[in-house]
């Protein structure tokens, strides 16, 4: 395979940084704030395997495809059954019952999700997938929506294979990744607006939980003036996020394809 240019390196290089430091950062401050020092740690090095884990997934298109696309329907099936199942019978049993979920989520793969081409499914889904998945995040990292500019990394990866499929000429492939960043920063623009009223709704809470979170006293002036702001200026980075990893990584996905048909010939 030929090298690499340079800039393309440093690009892949910063791309490849955003995983593991967000979650190992993440999981030091929630270990540090909800436990203790060696709870932080443990969660912090977790992340950064979790990132890195993330990284080998992203920068593989093939097993990008299979864990974005094949996945999530079977382990929600285990995940569900287990948990549900555990509250009627013992941990053997609930076992039992999730595997029975995930054999079904395979089925469901089958039939429902195989068949059709993953990176030429239609926009409208796409939509309803990628709101389903910030509305997880949001809840999963309790409200904070700056957790969800990492799926703006998501979305430009997916992006960049999917315009090889479906698009050859340059200025539409820059029409399509304008059109995913804008969707991308709009829906982060919902998901901030939803969690600007929630912390509204409960200002007083809101504000003394940030203010243990950030080791500073915030009055309400202050804690709005923040919010705001930082809500606006995390759904204008989503755009560039998510525009810039859709470059980058078609720069990488051509380079390669360049590279083994070089080596073919």
């Amino acid at each position: 395979m030929y090298p690499l240019k340079k800039d393309l390196k440093i690009k892949l290089i910063l791309l490849a940084t955003i995983f593991p430091m967000s979650l190992s950062i993440s999981g030091y401050f929630i270990g540090y704030y909800e436990y203790n020092l060696t709870v932080a740690y443990i969660l912090g090095f977790t992340g950064l395997i979790t990132g890195i884990l993330l990284n080998i997934v992203c920068f593989y298109r093939k097993l990008f495809t299979i864990v974005l696309y094949q996945t999530p329907i079977p382990m929600a099936l285990f995940l569900i059954s287990w948990w549900i199942s555990s509250t009627f019978v013992n941990d053997l049993k609930a076992l039992l019952f999730a595997v029975g979920g995930l054999v079904i989520g395979l089925w469901l793969n089958k039939e429902l999700v195989i068949p059709f081409q993953f990176y030429k499914i239609k926009k409208r889904v796409l939509a309803i997938v990628y709101i389903f998945f910030s509305i997880s995040v949001l809840g999963y990292f309790m409200g904070i929506p700056v957790f969800n500019l990492l799926l703006g990394f998501l979305a430009g990866n997916y992006l960049s294979i999917r315009v090889m499929s479906n698009y050859k000429i340059e200025r539409e492939i820059t029409k399509n990744f304008k059109k995913g960043a804008l969707y991308t920063s709009f829906v982060l623009l919902m998901i901030t607006l939803l969690a600007w009223f929630t912390a509204m709704s409960d200002v007083e809470n809101s504000i003394q939980t940030a203010n243990e979170v950030l080791g500073v006293s915030l009055s309400k002036d202050k804690f709005i003036l923040l919010i705001t702001t930082g809500g606006i200026l995390i759904v204008i980075l989503q755009y560039f996020i998510t525009y810039y990893t859709a470059k980058t990584m078609l720069q990488l996905w051509k380079h390669k394809r360049f590279s083994k048909y070089m080596v073919k010939n």
